[in-house]
């Protein structure tokens, strides 16, 4: 196995293809580095014909690489919701942008989103940075109400097609820091598998039970042993 098998292996299961729903109510963009996410979010309440949508995100670890990856000054300020909501508004969306400026993490993402959340949200789709959204879906789910339906929005899986310099086949993500791409991939892997030191059930408790693929396992258990440079 070679650090590019694993790394695919775990990316084809956390970034696994999720079908679009036929109708939805609203729509979450959760703070990221991923500028592509927020042009899609825009995009895709247009689609729908969605009169709003919340974007979630204060300062947190990953507002340095979207300030980055916007060409936004370093003396810049702005919260990821601001600096998202300008691209949100450049895809044409003319809707309510409801903005959480104070989240930092997936869990405070989905309680302030909740705050937000009109009643009549019960079909919401989740838009976050591939690599985290599978378990952004699953913080949304214990933290929302049981009769809201939650959907990641992942069209396709991320493939890696070099690792120095860092290319996707998606060309969207090749704005990445590598130390920072594989810091949030193995500490995925990690946070997503449920025992002691995860988030789930037999963890902190702060997502549902998720079971993890053994080949994933098995390749995070590889990666771990090799000499990455990991940045959060």
């Amino acid at each position: 196995m070679t650090n590019l098998d694993a790394l695919n292996t775990c990316l084809a299961w956390l970034t696994a293809a999720t079908p679009l729903p036929d109708q939805l109510d609203g729509l979450v963009l959760c703070g990221n580095s991923v500028p592509a996410t927020a042009t899609a979010a825009g995009e895709l309440a247009q689609r729908y014909h969605l009169p709003s949508l919340i974007i979630a995100g204060g300062i947190g670890h990953a507002t340095k690489y979207l300030r980055q990856n916007m060409a936004v000054s370093t003396d810049n300020q702005d919260s990821e919701a601001v600096l998202m909501a300008t691209l949100v508004r450049q895809t044409g969306y003319q809707g309510q942008l409801y903005l959480d400026q104070t989240s930092t993490n997936s869990g405070s993402n989905a309680t302030n989103a909740l705050a937000l959340a009109p009643a009549s949200w019960q079909r919401v789709l989740l838009v976050q940075d591939p690599l985290l959204a599978r378990r952004t879906e699953q913080t949304f789910i214990q933290n929302w109400s049981p009769a809201t339906t939650f959907t990641r929005y992942q069209p396709h899986p991320l493939t890696l097609t070099n690792l120095d310099p860092l290319r996707f086949a998606t060309p969207a993500h090749n704005a990445r820091e590598a130390a920072y791409f594989t810091e949030l991939l193995l500490g995925e892997i990690q946070r997503l598998t449920d025992n002691a030191s995860g988030y789930g059930p037999r963890g902190t408790g702060f997502i549902p039970h998720v079971t993890v693929p053994a080949e994933v396992t098995q390749a995070d258990q590889f990666l771990q042993s090799q000499d990455f440079s990991r940045q959060r």
